[in-house]
């Protein structure tokens, strides 16, 4: 087997591609940027779909760990060089346009894994595995924190601001949109208490699907500098042209130039998510913490190894589909104890 690992340059990838050399498994990083690290490396553009395309034909699968704008260009280079697809996710919004593509892939007997990261990811495999052993409950809540000491932006800052711009998804019956940050909730973590606020998510785009019969199904997310990113939000979310320059890109020199883009050198975020399922006379959950490993943070850490532990422990399907559909859960949730993520599930009836 061998993997064309897109974007794997980046803070996730270089995660990604590190668990593909433990896991002994041939792959060739392309990207716009050589590594850092020793590997095969090809040059590659994504906004060129026929380069990619011709790039990717002799691979057996694609991992796809760049900025999720380019996940539609991916999956159409796969298309044309009959190549399987897995990436990271992106927010609802594309998760919905690549759905659209299921019966292109489908009858060219290949399969897209779209959301194989953490959040949408992990979340989306634990889900499964409470819904084999509780069935399908009322509610479904999936709720995302993390702290740090720094008040680094280490995720893409693009679409963060995408989250606090773009209006929320809440499955209730239907979809209906709300807001960003209109509505939120103090959870209790393993972690510690953190408030999150509703934001755009892919996990809406599936989970009523994949889990039919459910009647509400929401995301939040919060954590430590979370506060720092509405705010900014609010500045430059809407990517204004301001004395020529856009809002966004000039955000992104300004954040680099301060050394405030990126994980800082001494890893200590800690990231946990919960799924929720509720029940009329039960509430299960399920949450789930990474930390920091060696040269990685927590986020960065569990996003990157799940893809990479997807295809080896077997994904199966043909279309696009989401990984509550293709994947063994319990393989994988043991995979995930194997990488010291930490794992608590708890049951609490009601009287």
């Amino acid at each position: 087997m061998k993997i064309a690992l897109l974007g794997g340059s980046g803070l996730i990838g270089r995660v990604t591609a590190r668990e593909l050399q433990a896991l002994g498994i041939d792959f060739a990083v392309m990207d716009i940027v050589k590594p850092e690290y020793n590997a095969e490396y090809e040059f590659l553009d994504l906004n060129d779909i026929e380069m990619t395309s011709s790039k990717v034909k002799n691979y057996d699968y694609v991992i796809n760990a760049a900025q999720y704008y380019f996940n539609l260009n991916v999956m159409k280079a796969c298309l044309k060089s009959g190549v399987n697809y897995v990436d990271l996710g992106g927010l609802f919004w594309m998760t919905k346009k690549q759905l659209e593509l299921h019966k292109d892939f489908e009858k060219e007997g290949l399969l897209a894994v779209i959301g194989m990261g953490a959040e949408p990811g992990i979340t989306n495999v634990i889900a499964e595995w409470i819904y084999e052993k509780h069935g399908i409950p009322e509610r479904i809540k999936l709720r995302d924190g993390w702290i740090s000491t720094t008040d680094n932006i280490n995720w893409s800052i693009d679409t963060q601001l995408d989250e606090m711009t773009m209006d929320a998804p809440i499955f209730d019956g239907e979809l209906k949109y709300y807001k960003p940050l209109s509505k939120s909730d103090e959870v209790d973590f393993s972690i510690g208490k953190i408030k999150t606020y509703l934001t755009i998510h892919s996990e809406l785009a599936t989970f009523p699907s994949s889990f039919p019969g459910v009647k509400y199904v929401d995301w939040m997310e919060g954590g430590t500098g979370f506060e720092n990113i509405i705010f900014i939000g609010k500045l430059f979310g809407d990517n204004d042209e301001i004395l020529g320059i856009k809002s966004r890109k000039y955000l992104r020199e300004l954040l680099k130039k301060k050394g405030l883009l990126g994980y800082s050198s001494i890893p200590d975020e800690v990231e946990a998510a919960k799924v929720i399922f509720e029940y009329e006379k039960k509430i299960v959950s399920v949450e789930f913490v990474a930390k920091p490993m060696g040269l990685f943070d927590g986020t960065q850490y569990v996003t990157g190894i799940s893809p990479a532990i997807a295809i080896s422990v077997g994904i199966k399907g043909k279309g696009v589909l989401p990984p509550e559909k293709v994947i063994s859960s319990e393989k994988f949730i043991e995979e995930l104890k194997k990488r010291k993520i930490d794992l608590y599930y708890a049951v609490n009836e009601k009287l």
